[in-house]
């Protein structure tokens, strides 16, 4: 699978890395430039790419049934895997020093430059913590649009009253967790119980049909 051109693989085992320094562009500028569904252009000559994840242990990102853009969302939240945990914290600097819903404002707000809840596109900096779990459910038919548990994929939304996560697969998402876990990768069902789960798509993805092929490494 490629998009625009860019292996799905590439983007999903870290090649963004090297296809920003290809292009002199930062990682986050390469992200949204994928998630916009557009082959990175040049940068200006000179200066470093500047890597927005913060790597960790590897993980899978299934490729079933979904779009590019939710990909690249995917592949880029599995990069913080290994990352903190801040209950109320601001990114700021993308190191970890987020809760489970400001991590999901700083990958979607952030890296992939969409709109998050109660701000313009591409406006949210991570300076903020930005939308809470209640606002990510309230924004269904805005910002986002609810979808049957049996049609998450990866870059989707997983969202609890107390808790949210980004979707790797149909079965797996990855949240920052709490002080002593932090940032990583859980198993979707049953994990907040007593709690009603609600997935969510952004309205900005379009879903292009049912996707298949080998199952990426992040590295």
């Amino acid at each position: 699978m490629t998009v625009k051109g860019v292996p799905l693989a590439m983007v999903a085992a870290g090649g963004v890395l090297a296809w920003s320094g290809l292009f002199n562009k930062t990682v986050t500028q390469t992200i949204q430039d994928l998630v916009r569904g557009k082959e990175p252009v040049p940068g200006p000559p000179g200066g470093t790419p500047l890597i927005s994840g913060s790597g960790g242990a590897g993980g899978v990102v299934g490729t079933g049934t979904g779009n590019p853009q939710g990909q690249v969302i995917a592949a880029d939240a599995l990069g913080y895997q290994g990352a903190g945990y801040e209950w109320d914290g601001v990114p700021a600097d993308g190191t970890g020093h987020w809760d489970c819903s400001s991590f999901a404002n700083w990958v979607i707000g952030h890296d992939t430059g969409m709109t998050v809840p109660g701000y313009p596109r591409g406006s949210y900096t991570g300076t903020s913590h930005g939308p809470s779990t209640l606002a990510w459910l309230a924004s269904i038919g805005t910002v986002t649009t609810r979808i049957p548990r049996s049609q998450l994929a990866p870059g989707d939304l997983c969202v609890w009253q107390t808790h949210m996560g980004i979707a790797i697969s149909g079965r797996q998402m990855i949240s920052a967790q709490n002080p002593s876990s932090g940032t990583r990768v859980s198993g979707v069902d049953g994990f907040i119980p007593g709690e009603v789960l609600v997935c969510l798509r952004l309205r900005q993805v379009t879903t292009t049909g049912t996707r298949s092929g080998p199952r990426p490494h992040h590295g």
